[in-house]
């Protein structure tokens, strides 16, 4: 899913000392604390990285009391370099790592991404950062992240529509593994984690999810941190997630094209419609025979008026 599949690795090569490596042979701008390495080409492109890092970051402080840590930025001018820095594991299709204090991106310029996916992964990685501390479940880390991001999309709508429909969704335990698993399989992966942090918040509103993450940090444990703030289970919640996505996504599935529930929908729609116009014509018909009797006895009311005058 290339910029939607961000996954957060937690060792990959380009962990390098700011004055080495990378950071040698690049310019460098700072925004408050979040310092940008990229190539001279790429100056527009890191002087909206560093401002859109900087936003989020107070963001994620005034939403979730999340800390503003010292961030490093490096923005990849080619695919060879961001392979040489993010190290054999990275996916292909990724556009972003972070881990620690540090960021690697690609630049729009050779990704071919839109300045609006290039703000995304920025944000997405930043929140990565911003809980590298905190004992968090793959599915809440990287459902926050596409939250964040504003990257819950019709597409994985529909995902959800058919695990919901077929009763196939992924146990979150099993998220753990996301890295492990088929690309699609970790799509609905990623579908279901953002949708679970989704209903978290429309649930129990965005005061007691910052709540969530104070507790966490404080217990040092997900699930006690869990229990303290929402007074539930990490598993009674994905219950309860379950059964309301089961109801609330089943009707993403008219608009999903690859789905062979459009053939007999397909073929009710053209039906409806035929008898749309039948039933149409026929009622019009009736209307104009009605109208034409009704003429006719008006006509036949008039002959007998005149004829009673003449007498």
């Amino acid at each position: 899913m290339k910029n939607k599949f961000l996954i957060m690795f937690f060792a990959f090569s380009f962990l390098l000392s700011p004055k080495v490596g990378f950071a040698s042979a690049a310019m460098q701008l700072s925004v408050g604390n979040i310092s940008v390495y990229y190539a001279e080409q790429d100056k527009h492109i890191a002087e909206l990285a560093a401002k859109t890092v900087n936003r989020q970051q107070q963001h994620l402080y005034e939403q979730y009391a999340l800390e503003q840590n010292p961030m490093i930025i490096y923005i990849a001018q080619n695919a060879s370099q961001y392979r040489q820095y993010s190290g054999s594991s990275s996916p292909l299709w990724s556009m972003g790592l972070a881990s620690n204090d540090r960021m690697l991106v690609k630049s729009p310029s050779f990704s071919h991404q839109t300045l609006t996916a290039f703000r995304k992964t920025l944000i997405h990685e930043t929140v990565h950062l911003a809980v590298t501390s905190y004992d968090l479940p793959v599915w809440f880390n990287e459902g926050l992240a596409q939250y964040e991001a504003g990257q819950f999309s019709i597409t994985q709508k529909t995902l959800l529509s058919r695990a919901a429909w077929s009763d196939r969704f992924i146990p979150f335990r099993d998220i753990e593994y996301l890295i492990q698993m088929p690309a699609a399989k970790a799509k609905l992966a990623y579908a279901q984690s953002v949708a679970a942090v989704d209903y978290m918040i429309d649930y129990f509103g965005v005061e007691l999810v910052a709540k969530l993450l104070y507790l966490i940090k404080k217990y040092e444990h997900f699930s006690t941190g869990f229990r303290n703030a929402f007074l539930m289970s990490p598993e009674a919640f994905e219950k309860k997630w379950q059964e309301n996505s089961k109801k609330h996504y089943r009707i993403y599935l008219l608009l999903d094209t690859g789905s062979i529930f459009w053939i007999p929908l397909t073929v009710l729609f053209v039906l409806g419609y035929v008898l749309t116009r039948y039933r149409r014509k026929k009622l019009l018909k009736r209307w104009e025979q009605e109208e034409r009797e009704n003429n006719l006895l008006s006509n036949k009311g008039d002959i007998i008026v005149k004829n009673d005058v003449d007498i």
